[in-house]
């Protein structure tokens, strides 16, 4: 059995202006200790896609959500509220892109990340120990005194590792990065896409990876997921697909990776009308 299959999944938002179908009908699946990106451009349904795992998504009539999502074998679309909150976190965690605004400014990265540890192991004596080992284990340094530190006081790349300490410090089987690297300096991303790697191998969790950039998912995830208009156009193995993309959208978005030597060269313009025929 896959740790999660999602199948059918549809999602639209309905406003004054009409509804907007995000998602149109899509599988995939995600086994223990695997590792999946989904890959697309801004308003591809990845995003929302990935947000639905737990139904962090506005309620009924704002967004409407069909399909099944289930996670070791239960559907989430069923929980009560009760259930869902023993998976967020705890089972299922997630790191954003944006950790500044992520982040609570009035409280210190200690008592954040205590905070996760307490609604789910409320029995847990030892929280500020746990805090600080969180944090050493995602590479701050000094990590005792970093505990007392309020976000403004920490870079974006610290920022980063905070965030990911907060989403690992419950041990989840499941961690969803969405678009983690995006507000970072090139040298950061690195940093950051080698420590995921790393704690994911360490823990034998499972990552899904939401981003739009293909330059960062050979390092990190063994199969892709394309997205495009809501719905998947191209799946395999990662390596596969960056080799011998079939999907014109792939090719595309694999032409935007910057190159060595390709200065000068234009890219292909996407012709969006032609590939929503496909």
């Amino acid at each position: 059995m896959s740790l999660l299959e999602v199948k059918d999944l549809r999602i639209s938002f309905h406003s004054r202006r009409g509804v907007t179908e995000a998602v149109k009908g899509i599988d995939f699946s995600l086994d223990s200790d695997e590792s999946v990106a989904i890959v697309g451009e801004s308003g591809s349904g990845k995003t929302v896609s990935a947000m639905s795992l737990t139904r962090l998504l506005p309620p009924p009539p704002a967004c409407m959500v069909s399909g099944k999502i289930l996670y070791k074998g239960l559907d989430v679309t069923k929980m009560g509220e009760a259930d869902l909150r023993k998976i967020r976190g705890r089972e299922i965690a997630y790191i954003f892109q944006e950790p500044s605004t992520s982040l609570n400014p009035v409280f210190t990265i200690g008592f954040q990340i205590s905070e996760a540890i307490r609604l789910h192991f409320p029995e847990e004596k030892n929280v500020r120990e746990r805090v600080v080992e969180s944090l050493r284990d995602v590479g701050i340094r000094n990590p005792e005194e970093r505990a007392k530190s309020y976000p403004h006081e920490l870079s974006g790349g610290m920022q980063q590792r905070a965030m990911i300490a907060m989403a690992l410090a419950c041990a989840p089987r499941l961690l969803v990065a969405d678009e983690p690297t995006t507000a970072l300096d090139v040298t950061i991303q690195k940093q950051i896409i080698e420590l995921l790697n790393e704690v994911r191998k360490k823990r034998g969790m499972s990552l899904l990876l939401i981003t739009h950039n293909f330059g960062i998912i050979s390092e990190l995830c063994k199969r892709v997921i394309v997205m495009f208009s809501g719905k998947i156009v191209e799946e395999g193995p990662a390596l596969e697909v960056l080799k011998n993309p079939k999907h014109p959208y792939t090719k595309a978005l694999i032409d935007c990776i910057p190159r060595l030597g390709n200065r000068g060269k234009k890219l292909t313009p996407i012709d969006y009308e032609k590939l929503g025929e496909i």
